[in-house]
């Protein structure tokens, strides 16, 4: 009894992080409504962005997070028409100011036109770089598990050897 208790004692130490983070037997819960300090991205999608002259640079047409679900990059879709000839770039998000024109909502840019002419176009991955992605993604965390499985095997057999040596008797 004290061998199987200390060795899942130390299967627990072990894997304790792990099962920390297994949420997939909680309850899920729901939200009924957005509060003051949430933020919907279709709020950012055709926003203006106007240059630190004041003159139209684009809009908002899309938003890229980070690993952390920060949001890290605005995609701005320049020129063009209707989406037509358009050309997107990408800023960082923090370059962006939020103000005001005519009672609606823009977001100010220290750029110009020319500026953001000259920038290089966005490009996002193909649909087959994002599959390589996930696929990657999976096999780290596969990797992780893996090694978290190995880390707690050994825990558990050194506890188990350890409590099935004899005690020896304290010198004096």
């Amino acid at each position: 009894m004290k061998t199987t208790l200390a060795a899942l004692t130390a299967l627990m130490i072990a894997a304790g992080p792990v099962a920390a983070q297994d949420t997939s037997s909680a309850p899920l819960n729901f939200a009924d409504k957005q509060n003051n300090s949430e933020v919907l991205v279709t709020d950012f999608f055709g926003t203006p962005v106007n240059g630190k002259d004041g003159q139209p640079l684009g809009k908002i047409s899309n938003l890229v997070f980070d690993q952390e679900g920060r949001i890290e990059l605005a995609v701005i879709g320049i020129g063009g028409f209707l989406g037509i000839g358009e050309k997107e770039v990408a800023v960082p998000f923090d370059t962006l100011k939020a103000g005001e024109v005519n009672d609606k909502r823009v977001f100010v840019l220290e750029a110009t036109k020319d500026d953001l002419k000259n920038a290089p176009a966005y490009k996002t991955l193909s649909g087959e770089a994002f599959k390589q992605r996930i696929s990657d993604w999976r096999a780290k965390a596969q990797q992780s598990w893996s090694d978290v499985k190995n880390r707690a095997s050994k825990a558990y057999d050194e506890a188990k050897e350890r409590v099935e040596q004899p005690s020896k008797p304290a010198q004096q």
